[in-house]
């Protein structure tokens, strides 16, 4: 009789159990050092990719600074061009005028006799505020913004606001403008100053008897 047949049933039975226990643990073991390997290798790699991440942050944050240093050298340089060419044009401009004076006095004239100045020479334009009380309709509003407009120092005007009897007009202007220059359109209205500034021509309208707006 074998040692293997002297081994009851049960003890064999349980032999057999544990070594599919240690052959399923092994297994698993072997499967767990595959899935810790997997894990290393990945942290391998994000620690690659990080310290990657890092130094392409540095290198852009180098470009930026680099390119902001180029930008503020080019904002100087051009700083100091226009300067210059400020400084010429101031020049140039005194030049003319002392240009002018001589062409002036060369035609017997003074420089400043019937406003003359060199044809073709354009004077500097400035803004002015038109504010006008008491406008009844919109035809006397438009009326009056295209008197504004042909008087021949007015550059440009337009409306701005029309409510209530209130007009308010944009104008752009070689030279002040004056109440007396809208005589040609004051038939039938009688003006009325309330101010009168190099950027402020405001006055009031009434009716004259009789009339109708």
């Amino acid at each position: 009789m074998s040692a293997q047949e002297a081994i009851p049933r049960e003890l064999l039975s349980e032999r057999k159990t544990l070594e599919q226990q240690v052959r399923a643990l092994q297994e698993r073991l072997a499967f767990y050092e595959g899935f810790d390997l997997l894990i290393q290798d990945n942290v391998t790699h994000a620690h690659e990719l990080f310290r990657r991440a890092a130094q392409e942050r540095e290198t852009a944050l180098a470009a930026t600074a680099r390119a902001r240093h180029v930008a503020g050298r080019e904002e100087a340089f051009l700083r100091a061009e226009l300067q210059t060419i400020a400084g010429d044009l101031g020049d140039v401009a005194q030049s003319v005028d002392a240009l002018v004076r001589r062409v002036a006095r060369a035609l017997g004239e003074s420089p400043g006799e019937n406003d003359w100045r060199v044809p073709g020479t354009m004077q500097p334009h400035h803004a002015v505020a038109v504010v006008v009380h008491g406008v009844t309709s919109a035809r006397t509003a438009l009326s009056l913004q295209r008197v504004i407009a042909a008087l021949p120092h007015v550059v440009a005007v337009s409306a701005r606001e029309f409510a209530g009897g209130l007009l308010r007009l944009d104008a752009r202007v070689r030279a002040p403008l004056h109440l007396s220059q809208f005589s040609p359109w004051e038939d039938g209205w009688r003006i009325q100053p309330l101010t009168e500034r190099p950027d402020v021509l405001e006055f009031a309208l009434h009716e004259s008897d009789g009339m109708i707006a």
